[in-house]
């Protein structure tokens, strides 16, 4: 048998003549009848911007991508708004393994024209629309859940809900963060830090308000304890105080309960530098869960840096044309002595590598991800209140701060000086929605 025969099968019929004639007959088979197991296993080898593509070949390979592929943890990618004036809908996604940007068009289409993002966790963006109503929303397998609006017992008595959709809606909630994957749990819980107070608010699936936890301070100064970070770990909530001290919540019972408090820590390493660099710094603190460790970072924020990436005071920018934004220039990182319950100073994360900002903060290896400096914190920009302050600036101040040379690079270059809406980290997930 010749070689062809063996590729197709070879039908015989007669032409009007009468003489025999061959006709190759090709079956109408097509790649969406792939088995579902075989493109699992292929879909396993793949990189996520391959399955990413994948997803776009037909609905069954869209289906079955987000089916088998659960959320990508050992990747941070960057989500930056679109590259075109005036579309409010496209976002680009920046990989620092590729050093490549991606576009996806359309990703905010129903959210109005100036949504804006609070929270990133598991893969979901937690996105407040043009009305302020939240909702949580995967740009990658583009599922969106409609969660309740914001009760007007949370706002002040004197702001109406006009002026807060008009004036407060960007600054009204700190950070979102997920307690639990939406593709993967049909018990998720969303926890906000809002308004001027600084309190914990949730909302779990099903519920059709949200619940405010106000926990009395035992400070003088203050009824109730502000918080300025949160993180979700093992059903488990950890809140960052404007103190500094921690508390875990478990979130399993039908109301939160506290079940840890972790005192604000007694000695922390001070800033070095002259009263004038001390002076003209504002902090943030976050918490980072990694594989072994509860970190507590300290990121020390210039207010005024001039075009030398000097530090400078407010008098300098008042008596000068020359523009200085706020911009990021140390970390101090340290990591909980459970035992203890103590603060002991990181003088290197290792192999890891820390993504923080407005994001529910991280912490990978960087044996897995390409591009990144090990021993390193990523970092967006997260100061919101400041974005409407100045035309000039505002989502720009990103960059990586290395623990061993103590210096900061950018990872991203950007010819905006302003970014808006301000950038942000997301984990990639293209899994599908429970029921």
């Amino acid at each position: 048998m010749g070689e062809g025969s063996k590729r197709r099968r070879i039908s015989r019929t007669k032409d009007k003549a009468g003489k025999a004639e061959t006709k190759p007959k090709y079956s109408s088979w097509s790649w969406s009848d792939l088995p579902d197991q075989l493109l699992g296993l292929i879909l396993g080898k793949l990189s996520l911007v391959d399955i990413i593509h994948c997803c776009a070949v037909c609905s069954s390979w869209r289906s079955t991508a987000q089916f088998h592929c659960t959320q990508s943890t050992s990747t941070a990618w960057l989500m930056l708004p679109g590259d075109e004036k005036d579309d409010s809908t496209t976002r680009c996604f920046f990989n620092l393994a590729e050093n490549k940007v991606y576009k996806m068009k359309n990703a905010f289409e129903g959210f109005g024209e100036d949504a804006w993002c609070v929270g990133s966790s598991h893969g979901w963006l937690v996105i407040l629309d043009d009305e302020a109503i939240p909702h949580l929303f995967n740009p990658f397998s583009r599922f969106r859940i409609q969660l309740p609006s914001i009760p007007n017992e949370f706002l002040s008595p004197n702001i109406d809900r006009d002026y807060f959709v008009r004036y407060l809606r960007k600054i009204f909630i700190a950070k979102a963060v997920l307690l639990a994957d939406p593709s993967r749990s049909n018990n998720f819980v969303v926890v906000v830090i809002c308004g001027s107070l600084s309190r914990l608010a949730f909302c779990k699936k099903g519920d059709t308000t949200w619940t405010e936890l106000a926990v009395r301070s035992l400070n003088t100064y203050q009824q109730y304890v502000e918080y300025s970070d949160i993180i979700c770990h093992d059903n488990q909530v950890y809140v960052l105080s404007s103190d500094a001290s921690v508390e875990v919540w478990d979130f399993r019972s039908a109301f939160p309960t506290k079940i840890m408090s972790i005192d604000k820590p007694s000695t922390l390493q001070k800033v070095v530098g002259n009263s004038f660099f001390i002076h003209n710094l504002s902090p943030k603190f976050y918490l980072v869960k990694t594989s072994t460790d509860l970190l507590f970072i300290k990121r020390f924020i210039g207010d005024f840096v001039n075009a030398e990436g000097l530090l400078v005071d407010e008098d300098y920018v008042l008596y000068n044309s020359e523009i200085c934004p706020y911009r990021t220039k140390l970390f101090y990182v340290y990591r909980l002595n459970f035992r203890q319950k103590t603060w002991e100073q990181v003088e290197s994360l290792n192999d890891q590598v820390v993504f923080l900002g407005g994001n529910q903060s991280i912490s990978l290896s960087s044996h897995d991800l390409l591009g990144c400096i090990p021993d390193s914190v990523y970092f967006t920009d997260d100061r919101w209140d400041e974005m409407d302050v100045d035309d000039s600036y505002g989502g720009h101040d990103i960059g990586f701060f290395n623990l061993d040379d103590q210096s900061i690079k950018p990872y991203y270059r950007s010819n905006l000086a302003r970014i808006d809406p301000p950038p942000f980290w997301i984990t990639p997930n293209l899994s599908m929605v429970k029921d």
